[in-house]
């Protein structure tokens, strides 16, 4: 939720534009919240909470869209390992990204853009509803996804439309390639790429102006600081060596080191969130 969710960036501009309380609400807790209160989670599986009936039409859209998008960051680590999936907007916002030919619709640009450790790009599209119609739903996912062409004159190695149904028994996701491509590419700057989706850790170890503290959890070392606002304690760590080679900008080793993630969390318990990225996320009430 934090890389994918609505379109936001932890910056330390933004920090101080906003205030430390704000800029986080807004790039981490909100969005780690919305799925802590609207998902419900038991031995029979994930559905939709009841809380959703409680909100106006304009909530809905915005909790439907949201989950609709951390699905689709679920499957992409899940069924294609790709450890780092960003918000096309995001990348935007700091001019990581351009388009070099524009032939489709400009108002149609795929959602989601990843890059694997094998040096691919990948371009995801995700369409969330709690109201069914999902055969409409990815189909319109695969027009959108479908206006990419190239991405830094590489054809993405996979082309994803997602359509989730987030319902009160269960969850349902349709995942589909786009029929047709059209003649509209990207350039990304790689290193802008990989700063923009590790912002947020690193942000905020700017903003306690020290070092993160070295943890370890079932033989897991990272590097980690707590928040504490509204009642949650959150912990945002990254592993070890992912840590010290994005400080090091040795962005050919990061992928070299994310490629054996898949294998060191494998047998990690289920204490806390930890992603083919390295990045781990814990929370909870107090």
């Amino acid at each position: 939720m934090i890389t994918v969710g609505n379109p936001s960036f932890l910056s330390w501009k933004q920090i101080r534009n906003l205030g430390f309380s704000r800029a986080i609400f807004n790039s981490i807790t909100d969005k780690i919240s919305l799925v802590s209160v609207n998902i419900e989670s038991d031995l029979n599986g994930i559905r939709l909470h009841r809380i959703y009936d409680t909100y106006v039409s304009d909530q809905k859209r915005i909790v439907s869209y949201n989950l609709g998008m951390a699905f689709a960051k679920y499957y992409s680590e899940k069924l294609l390992d790709i450890p780092n999936l960003i918000h096309v907007e995001t990348l935007k916002k700091q001019d990581a990204i351009i388009f070099t030919r524009n032939l489709g619709d400009p108002k149609r640009e795929p959602d989601l853009v990843g890059l694997s450790p094998d040096g691919n790009w990948h371009v995801f599209e995700s369409k969330g509803t709690t109201q069914g119609q999902l055969e409409s739903k990815l189909a319109d996912a695969k027009e959108q996804v479908g206006q990419v062409s190239t991405i830094h004159n590489q054809t993405p190695a996979t082309f994803s439309a997602c359509a989730t149904n987030i319902g009160y028994d269960r969850i349902v996701s349709l995942i589909d390639d786009p029929d047709d491509k059209t003649n509209r590419d990207f350039e990304i700057n790689t290193k802008k790429f990989i700063d923009t989706y590790y912002s947020p850790f690193l942000s905020i170890e700017n903003v306690f102006e020290k070092k993160s503290q070295l943890r370890e959890m079932d033989g897991f070392r990272y590097y980690a600081n707590d928040i504490e606002m509204q009642g949650l304690r959150l912990t945002i760590g990254l592993e070890e060596e992912t840590y010290f080679l994005l400080k090091e900008s040795s962005i050919t080793n990061i992928f070299e080191g994310l490629n054996k993630m898949k294998n060191i969390i494998g047998g990690l318990s289920e204490e806390a969130s930890i992603g083919l990225d390295g990045i781990l996320v814990k929370y909870e009430e107090y």
